[in-house]
Parts: C-alpha cells; structure tokens; sequence
C-alpha cells in the first residue's frame, strides 16, 4: 500500500511537471508568434514607405504635380 501512494505521488508529480513544461512551451511560442507579427508589421511598413518613396521619385522624374518647374521656350526669326 505504501508504495502504491508512493508511485501515486510520483505519477502526480510528474505530471505537475509536465503540465508546467507546456505551459511553459505555450508562452514560448505565443511569444515567437508575437514577435514574427512585429517583424512582418515593421516589413510591410518598410515596403511602403519604399513603395512611397518610389512613386515621389517617378512624379519628378515625369515632372508630374508641379513637381519641378515648367520649362518655357520659344523660337525666334531672325530678320
């Protein structure tokens, strides 16, 4: 009987255990999945901004939304 309650206990120990450790593995992974949805959110934020900067670029390059001054010119006869 008495190692009956013995291994009892043990089995109830282990099993405290257990359940710690994938408490423990739970977090864990809650926590890697938290960081890799900032990682992605920093990401997505980068490619627009890149994306932003790009669009600026292509409007002064095509002179798009007086982004550069309109040139003027004209030709002359010479008499």
């Amino acid at each position: 009987r008495a190692k009956r309650e013995e291994l009892e206990r043990i089995l109830e120990e282990n099993n405290r255990k257990i359940a710690e450790a994938q408490a423990k593995l739970a977090e864990e992974q809650l926590r890697i999945v938290e960081e890799q949805r900032k990682i992605h959110e920093e990401r997505m934020k980068l490619e627009q901004e890149r994306q932003r900067q790009q669009k600026e670029e292509q409007k002064i390059i095509l002179g798009k939304g007086k982004s550069r001054p309109k040139l003027s010119f004209s030709l002359k006869t010479q008499d």
